[in-house]
């Protein structure tokens, strides 16, 4: 399960509503091994229990490309 968690005042992110972001990155993965079949929600912090979140592993998505030849 991908979790995407959004702020509890944003239900849309610069005019487009989560969920099709939420599909657009789902799509992104290959589904096998882990990840067959691949699925998600968009939910707040309010929404998920503690052990949800704890026992989640968490995305780098800061380093999720390559900066380049000096890297």
């Amino acid at each position: 399960m991908f979790w995407f968690i959004r702020e509890e005042n944003e239900p849309q992110f610069e005019g487009k509503d989560w969920h099709g972001y939420k599909e657009s990155w789902l799509a992104r993965v290959p589904a096998a091994g882990r990840f067959d079949p691949v699925y998600g929600s968009v939910v707040t912090l309010d929404r998920l229990t503690a052990r949800e979140y704890v026992e989640s592993d968490r995305l780098d998505l800061d380093h999720l490309s390559t900066g380049g030849a000096n890297d």
